[in-house]
């Protein structure tokens, strides 16, 4: 590790405050630059004439990138070049903000956003890590440094205990970044056009540029050489190609038929042969990208199926913007400011961890917890769906499903880190990344639409049976549009089919609203099986005499 200057990574006449408030500031155009921005799906859509699953494939292609750039992690933390790595990384991500704004291609949009994706998790990281040495006087490389683990139960124990602490802060900390992200990138695109998002954050990134290289001198690489090996960058495009085909299928089995589509079909055939291809090479290679060892570790395996449940089940977080803009026929930046509420929820969650926590209270109860606090946000929504919802009182199932999510988020992460061997450390990250941003939510997104559309159209052909003119409601609402688009100067033809376009509509409203119900009770259930499962499963730490 190279040794730094004083008042790393600043001049000296920087003031310490000023130095940890730019550090924080940098994170803004770190977590929010993207290929594209989902929160304004709608106003791309229209823009650019294309369907909601291209957003969809390539917003989950940002976060392929994120995971590719994980096994790298601990050889570039310890580079200790914030200048240079800012100034690179962000006018990268200038050029590909500006590629993305320019372009209606998806293929190039889907480009873009791997690479802007891995670039963004060298910055944060790297930013991270410089926020903690300068503001705590803490070199947090030490603690993920192989070969510095406790070499005793009771200092892994001690150690667990400060995690336990410390993530649900971090996690808090990035959620909430995030989430102003996000409410900003909405309110762009609501009050200018889609394209000023990108626009303003190459304001952002230009002015990043500039503040870093006015406060930051230029250090020297001290190392005998660069520490990554450009060999593994294979490694890194057959990961990409293997997750991004996974997500084809997910994103896009729905509007393609699954498998009675050529594409799923040969995306289904690219994601095998490719992860087949990748557990080879890890494993017959000297220097691997990814160690298939960390699989042999429970602890690893329970991390992956908690992030696969937390995400399969949190993606019932579509029955508020479903129900409301069904329902209320609320815009995007309407959405957007009620997620904004999700922030307390981080809140509450993460006093929850660090109380329960610091009591020593065993993880399973707080896991369980955390799957109860998912069931009844969905138990609200349950009781809530109705053709007379209240806006105001979406926030309530925002609130609680946070609060249930930032507890398995968080101590999730501390579980899977138990007594693990730091060896290990990017690896998991890799996975991590993988399962909570990429596969997991892909799958639960997958499962939760595809049922709503079967259950709306159940629910169309059941409403729609009694729908004729022997109902005199019926009858009567649509002799009345029939009348009032003929009195407008309308044909009779076009007149009758307004009307039928009419009735159809209000039963696609009912349709959705009992879809939305029903969903949300099954949602409850599963939950709470899940809850069951967490205080039944053995929780075993792994014996200190086993290497892995």
């Amino acid at each position: 590790m190279p040794s730094c200057p004083k008042n790393y990574p600043f001049y000296n006449w920087v003031p310490k405050p000023l130095g940890i408030l730019i550090l924080l500031l940098l994170f803004i155009p770190i977590l929010t630059a993207s290929g594209v921005y989902t929160v304004n799906s709608g106003e791309m859509l229209s823009g650019l004439g294309i369907q909601s699953e291209h957003i969809q494939f390539v917003g989950f292609l940002t976060s392929v990138g994120m995971a590719a750039f994980s096994p790298f992690f601990y050889e570039l933390v310890c580079i200790r070049r914030e200048k240079m790595m800012c100034i690179v990384g962000f006018s990268l991500l200038y050029i590909l903000s500006y590629v993305c704004a320019k372009t209606d291609s998806i293929y190039l949009l889907a480009v873009c956003s791997v690479v802007m994706g891995f670039l963004r998790m060298v910055l944060m990281m790297v930013n991270l890590f410089t926020l903690i040495k300068y503001a705590f006087k803490m070199e947090a490389t030490r603690n993920i440094t192989p070969g510095n683990e406790p070499v005793d139960g009771e200092g892994w124990d001690k150690l667990d205990r400060e995690k336990s602490t410390s993530m649900p802060t971090i996690y808090l900390f990035f959620m909430i970044l995030g989430q102003i992200g996000t409410s900003l990138t909405a309110w762009l695109a609501y009050e200018y056009e889609w394209q000023y998002v990108y626009y303003f954050m190459m304001g952002a990134l230009l002015l990043s540029i500039l503040v870093v290289f006015i406060t930051m001198p230029f250090h020297k690489y001290v190392g005998k050489r660069f520490p990554i090996n450009l060999r593994k960058f294979g490694s890194v495009v057959i990961f990409c190609v293997m997750c991004s085909a996974a997500i084809y299928v997910l994103v896009y089995g729905k509007v393609l038929d699954w498998y009675d589509s050529p594409s799923i079909c040969w995306a289904t055939a690219t994601a095998v042969v490719f992860a087949i291809l990748f557990v080879y090479m890890e494993r017959n290679h000297n220097s691997p990208y990814f160690l298939m060892d960390v699989f042999k570790l429970r602890s690893i395996r329970m991390g992956i199926l908690l992030f696969l449940l937390l995400m399969i089940f949190n993606s019932s977080v579509m029955f508020v913007s479903v129900f409301a803009g069904v329902g209320m026929k609320i815009d995007n930046w309407q959405n957007a400011s009620l997620n904004n509420w999700s922030i307390a929820g981080y809140f509450i969650g993460c006093i929850i961890a660090i109380a329960m926590g610091s009591k020593g209270v065993h993880l399973k109860y707080l896991f369980s917890m955390g799957f109860v606090l998912i069931g009844l946000s969905s138990l609200f929504m349950y009781f809530e769906v109705q053709t007379d919802g209240l806006y105001e009182r979406m926030k309530y199932p925002v609130i609680i499903r946070s609060a249930g999510m930032m507890l398995l988020y968080s101590l999730t992460a501390v579980h899977a880190n138990q007594r693990m061997p730091y060896k290990y450390l990017s690896t998991w990250i890799c996975i991590m990344l993988t399962v909570r941003m990429v596969l997991g939510p892909g799958a639960g997104t997958a499962i939760y639409t595809n049922v709503m559309q079967h259950r709306q159209q159940h629910y169309v052909t059941r409403f729609a049976h009694d729908m004729d003119q022997l109902n005199t409601e019926v009858a009567a609402s649509y002799n009345q549009t029939v009348q009032g688009m003929m009195y407008q100067g309308k044909s009779e033809k076009e007149a009758h089919n307004m009307a039928a376009l009419s009735t159809k509509g209000r039963v696609q409203v009912q349709a959705t609203l009992a879809a939305v119900k029903e969903m949300s009770g099954w949602t409850f259930y599963g939950c709470m099986a899940c809850a069951v499962l967490m205080l039944v499963i053995p929780w075993r730490k792994r014996k200190l005499d086993l290497q892995t």
